[in-house]
C-alpha cells in the first residue's frame, strides 16, 4: 500500500512538472522573456518582425497620422511626448489635435515632426519610451531598426494608407495592430466594426441610383492653400456614395489634380462643394471677377456648398467619413432624409476621439456643412 501510494506521489510530482514546463514553454513561445521581461512578436508594415514588451506603459507617435491613431485607439494615457507640431501647428482641422491639444501642450517635445524631418533620436531617447510608433514615411528617411538601437526601445513602423484617401483595409489593419501592441484589442474591433457599419450604410443608401447629378469638388489643398481649379480624383467621400467627380475622367492616376477654369465651362457641373481650407482662396478670386464665376451653373443656382478639411498631416479619418453624410445629403436627400449633418458628425467624432467637434470646426472657419450661394451672388 505504501509503495502505491509513494508512486502515486511521483506520478502527480512528475505530472505537475510536465504541466509547468509545457505552461512555461506555451508563455516563453508567445511572450518571450526577455532580460527578465515579458515580450511578444508582432510583423509591422515594412514586414519587420519586432519583440514588443508586454506591458507597454510610455509609448511616442512620429510622423503623419500616428498620434492619430493613438488618440483613436483611447491610448492617450500612455504618450509620454509629442512632435514640436503638435505645439506650433493650429490643431483646427486635425481632429485629434482639436480633441486634446491640451494634453498635448503639457508633453515635452520628442522632434520637429511634419512629413519631410526625420526623428531626433535624443529627443525621443530623453523621454524613455517603451515603445516608438513610427509612420512608414520617416522609415523612408531614417532605418527603424537603427533608431531602435539609438533609443533602447523597438519600434514598430505602420502606415493606413495614402494621405488624403480611405483604404479601409489599410486603417483596419493599422488600428488591429496597434491595438494589439498597446492592449486596446476590443477597442481596435469597435471601431473597425463602426467603420464597417458606415461604409455599409452609405453604399446601401445609394444603390439603385441610376441618374445622379454632375459633381465636382472645389478648392483642395495640396501642400498649402489651393484655389477653386484644385481638385483630386477619386475623391474618398464621393466613392464612398458610389458617385464620380467630373475630373475622374481626366485623372491618368489618383491623386492631386489641377484644372483649367475651361473645363470647368465646358462641363458645367450641377453641384460644387467646397474645402472649407480654402473658401478664403475662392471668396477672394470671385472679388476680382465674379462675371467668371457666375459662367458656371453651380454658382448662377446657388448649387455651392462647404465640406470640412479632412487632409491635414494625413487622413483625418472620422472628418472624411462625416464629409461623406453632408455630401450624401445634399446630392441625394430622398435617401438621406433621415440624416442631420451636424449631429451625425459629431456621432462619429465622439465614437472616435470621444467628443463632439462639430461646434468647433464652425468657431474655427466661421461656417459648417452648408449651402453658400449668399457668399457668391450672381446678378
Amino acid at each position: 500500500m505504501v509503495r502505491v501510494r509513494l508512486a502515486l506521489v511521483l506520478v502527480i510530482t512528475v505530472l505537475i512538472i510536465m504541466l509547468f514546463y509545457l505552461t512555461y514553454t506555451l508563455v516563453s513561445l508567445n511572450y518571450g522573456v526577455h532580460l527578465g521581461r515579458k515580450y511578444f512578436e508582432v510583423t509591422d508594415f515594412i514586414n519587420r518582425t519586432i519583440r514588443i514588451p508586454y506591458n507597454v506603459s510610455r509609448i511616442v507617435a512620429i510622423g503623419p497620422g500616428m498620434l492619430r491613431l493613438v488618440v483613436y485607439l483611447n491610448a492617450t494615457d500612455l504618450v509620454v511626448g509629442v512632435e514640436a507640431s503638435e505645439k506650433t501647428w493650429d490643431p483646427l482641422g486635425r481632429d485629434y489635435a482639436m480633441a486634446y491639444a491640451e494634453l498635448f501642450k503639457n508633453l515635452p517635445v520628442i522632434g520637429v515632426g511634419g512629413p519631410r524631418s526625420p526623428p531626433d533620436p535624443e529627443r525621443i531617447r530623453s523621454v524613455r519610451p517603451d515603445l516608438v510608433i513610427m509612420h512608414r514615411l520617416y522609415a523612408q528617411m531614417y532605418d527603424p531598426d537603427r533608431l531602435s538601437r539609438e533609443v533602447n526601445a523597438p519600434v514598430i513602423v505602420l502606415d493606413y494608407g495614402r494621405a488624403g484617401y480611405l483604404d479601409i483595409d489599410s486603417i483596419k489593419k493599422a488600428l488591429r495592430l496597434l491595438g494589439k501592441v498597446l492592449h486596446r484589442e476590443d477597442r481596435a474591433e469597435e471601431l473597425c466594426r463602426y467603420i464597417d457599419e458606415i461604409v455599409n450604410d452609405l453604399k446601401n443608401r445609394v444603390e439603385g441610383i441610376n441618374v445622379k447629378p454632375s459633381v465636382y469638388i472645389a478648392a483642395v489643398s495640396y501642400k498649402g492653400k489651393q484655389p477653386l481649379t484644385s481638385s483630386q480624383s477619386p475623391f474618398p467621400p464621393l466613392s464612398l456614395l458610389n458617385t464620380s467627380s467630373i475630373v475622374d475622367e481626366l485623372a491618368t492616376k489618383s491623386g492631386f489634380i489641377s484644372i483649367d477654369f475651361e473645363y470647368l465651362l465646358e462641363k458645367q457641373p450641377d453641384i460644387i462643394f467646397i474645402d472649407l481650407n480654402n473658401l478664403d482662396i475662392v471668396i477672394n478670386d470671385f472679388k476680382k471677377d465674379p462675371s467668371k464665376y457666375c459662367a458656371l451653373k453651380a454658382f448662377r443656382e446657388g448649387e455651392v456648398y462647404m465640406i470640412l478639411p479632412f487632409n491635414y498631416y494625413h487622413t483625418n479619418i472620422a472628418t472624411a467619413l462625416a464629409d461623406a453624410y453632408y455630401i450624401g445629403k445634399v446630392l441625394y436627400p430622398n435617401r438621406f432624409s433621415d440624416i442631420d449633418p451636424a449631429a451625425k458628425a459629431d456621432e462619429i467624432f465622439k465614437v472616435f476621439l470621444g467628443k463632439a467637434l462639430y461646434e468647433e470646426f464652425i468657431k474655427g472657419y466661421g461656417v459648417g456643412f452648408s449651402n453658400v450661394a449668399n457668399m457668391f451672388r450672381c446678378g
